[in-house]
């Protein structure tokens, strides 16, 4: 495919997580020689293990992931790249295993005022009026949370209706806690509005996480769930473990392009001399080796790339500094194996009054194989995939935080987190007699001792002001790009889409740079509604005047009185 020069050309792609393999394939794609490095496991964080050993009598190893993944219907680069990997005779590829999840579950402590909320495609799009009624509020009918639900629409509004000008240099610079006005709230608005949409989804604490960062992502999440913009379903889970479903065949696929996937293999430094990478200097099972091409792409995790720079790749760009002060935090998987089916609802479950922010999914109401009688040892019918994004709170079980608890304690204190929510005094979703066994993200180390605990897989967090320190795509060093999550790109996260994108926006450098006249990978944009057009552009007036947005208003509770116990 390619036309201007990239016949016979090299590229050595450090990190074989999404941004690599995605890398990989595109530039494949175009007639370039790819070599892929990666140290731990094709997909990264994204990839699923077994558990080793407890695959008996011909069955596979109960399967384990990081954290379960979730393909929300504003992704739009990742499932260009899912059609183009070949399934069986699937005409669209991989992106055919996807499963619609067509309910979200906000689960409560004891089971009160848990709401299930339709989110599928099935009724088409939909007012905001027929979602809050979806999600148990009825407007206007006098509940105590009415005021400052209609306040947080209007924050809603507010930056839906942002010019691109204040997003970048005002919301980026403001944190979600403050935008929403959470001081003086109450606890009950803050749960639903503003850290469940945060510590649940993206990781981040209210108080430092960026309102451009958390405002998009609900502003994306909002337009899919109104059926605006986009075709496909809010959101989707994959039928099978995310290796047997996607990683696997990408790798098959990539091998049959051509790409030499080398896996135990390090990135230690690069060699940046006159302007360039002259070579990459790789670890692995023979000691260490020069690899050498024409042409670079970092698609390491963000917390590698300082580290590797150091390397003597000063000259890669001064801005390359500021990729080490990128804040990363945890969110990790914990699996739960249950010897009985247990769809805790069909879809997502947010658990808001957890200390831990746990959310969950049961996978296999979703998966085509029967359980039983593909993994374990035939008696584990379901698998509870839950994801832990507070790390620092105390919890209820053992009034400590999760990075202070033993692996054991951990599995404990989750265990109990998730039936404060699921059982009460007439149903018990989750019972002692169910849990067959556990596995937590091996990343996690030193939970046991002897020293402070550690996650070699953490993730980004956009905390306020992060967006003017995350580099692009291009760096100083003519024939080194950067892909991940953290390089510059239309979906402002640390998500699978961003990791794809970011490889995209790579590539297409290096095409440019190699004057290849190829055509260059689609980076696809967020959904942006014609009918607020005008509102932007009349923001983007004010905001060069130093105005305030039109609609922006302080909180109504900000003059409300406090009672004697210190409630509004």
């Amino acid at each position: 495919m390619g036309t201007g020069g990239s016949a016979g050309e090299t590229v050595a792609v450090l990190g074989g997580g999404i941004a690599g393999l995605t890398a990989a394939m595109e530039l494949a794609e175009r007639g370039y020689e790819v070599t892929v490095v990666e140290p731990t496991g094709w997909g990264g964080k994204a990839r699923s293990t077994g558990v080793h050993g407890t695959g008996k009598r011909g069955r596979l190893d109960l399967p384990a992931e990081h954290g379960f993944r979730f393909f929300p219907g504003f992704y739009r680069s990742l499932p260009d790249a899912l059609r183009r990997i070949p399934f069986g005779q699937q005409s669209d590829g991989v992106l055919g295993n996807l499963r619609e999840a067509p309910q979200l579950l906000s689960a409560r402590s004891g089971r009160v005022n848990e709401v299930v909320t339709d989110v599928s495609s099935a009724p088409g799009p939909r007012t905001p009026v027929q979602i809050l009624r979806g999600m148990g509020v009825e407007p206007g009918g006098g509940t105590g949370l009415s005021e400052e639900l209609l306040y947080f629409a209007n924050r809603m509004m507010v930056y839906m209706t942002s010019s691109p000008e204040r997003r970048l240099g005002q919301w980026e610079n403001t944190s979600w806690w403050d935008f929403t006005g959470a001081a003086g709230a109450s606890d009950e608005y803050r749960k639903k509005c503003v850290v469940g949409a945060t510590r649940t989804v993206v990781a981040a604490r209210a108080e430092v996480g960026s309102t451009h960062t958390v405002g998009g992502f609900l502003e994306a999440m909002s337009y899919g769930f109104l059926g605006q913009g986009e075709s496909a379903p809010a959101d989707r889970v994959l039928n099978a473990p995310t290796s047997t479903a996607w990683i696997d065949p990408w790798t098959t696929h990539l091998a049959s392009l051509g790409v030499r996937l080398e896996l135990g293999w390090w990135a230690d430094s690069l060699d940046v001399r006159g302007g360039r990478v002259a070579k990459a200097v790789v670890r692995g099972p023979r000691g260490r080796r020069d690899l050498e091409a024409d042409w670079y792409v970092c698609a390491l995790p963000v917390h590698q790339v300082g580290a590797l720079l150091e390397g003597g790749s000063a000259e890669a760009g001064p801005m390359l500094a500021d990729v080490a002060s990128l804040d990363t935090d945890w969110m990790v998987g914990l699996q739960f194996y249950l010897t009985e089916p247990t769809p805790v609802v069909r879809g997502h479950a947010l658990y808001l009054d957890s200390p831990w922010a746990l959310t969950s999914v049961s996978q296999a109401q979703f998966w085509d194989a029967d359980f039983r009688t593909t993994y374990g040892d035939g008696t584990v019918a379901d698998c509870l995939s839950v994801d832990i994004s507070d790390w620092d709170t105390p919890g209820i079980l053992y009034d400590k935080p999760a990075r202070e608890c033993t692996r054991e304690e951990v599995a404990s204190e989750v265990w109990a987190q998730l039936s404060d929510s699921l059982n009460d005094a007439h149903t018990s979703v989750l019972r002692p007699s169910l849990l067959h066994s556990w596995q937590l993200d091996p990343a996690v180390k030193g939970l046991d001792g002897p020293g402070p605990a550690h996650n070699d897989e953490p993730l980004l967090i956009n905390t306020k002001g992060s967006w003017h320190r995350r580099p692009g795509a291009v760096t100083a060093a003519a024939n080194l790009f950067l892909a991940g999550d953290y390089v510059r790109c239309p979906v402002n996260l640390a998500t699978m889409e961003g990791a794809n994108q970011g490889a995209r926006l790579a590539v297409n450098a290096l095409l440019e740079a190699a004057g290849d006249t190829s055509a260059p990978a689609e980076v696809h944009t967020l959904h942006e509604p014609p009918q607020l057009r005008r509102l932007k552009e009349i923001d983007a007036e004010l905001y060069r005047q130093g105005r305030a947005h039109i609609l922006d208003v302080p909180a109504p509770w900000a003059d409300w009185p406090v009672s004697a116990s210190g409630s509004r």
